[in-house]
């Protein structure tokens, strides 16, 4: 990966990113997410993420989380390859400090 296309932000930028209008995206599988996440995150998994483009609006800011930012990486990458402006939560969903969403084995809060 080229690491300079990739925008590291702490969990204060992200939530200020996300506060003027840009949106959590969860590239984690969606058992994962179910089991806990960020409230209102969207969810596309990464190994469909490159066909599920067109889904997401282009003129939103994305900051990409998982547990540990490997997939979330990977995930702004692919979307700012592809003209999207996206970040990378540093830390990762396991660091964050930010407040999570646990929910029970059947998805709901």
């Amino acid at each position: 990966m080229n690491e300079p296309l990739l925008q590291w932000v702490s969990p204060e930028q992200a939530r200020g990113i996300v506060a003027r209008g840009g949106c959590w995206l969860d590239p984690r599988l969606p058992g994962e997410r179910q089991a806990l996440g960020i409230e209102g995150s969207v969810n596309v998994p990464l190994y469909v993420l490159r066909t599920k483009l067109a889904a997401l609006d282009r003129n939103v800011p994305y900051v990409a989380y998982c547990d540990t930012g490997r997939r979330a990486s990977a995930a702004a990458y692919i979307l700012v390859e592809r003209g999207f402006d996206a970040y990378v939560l540093k830390g990762g969903l396991d660091q964050s400090g930010l407040p999570l969403v646990r929910r029970g084995a059947s998805g709901t809060s």
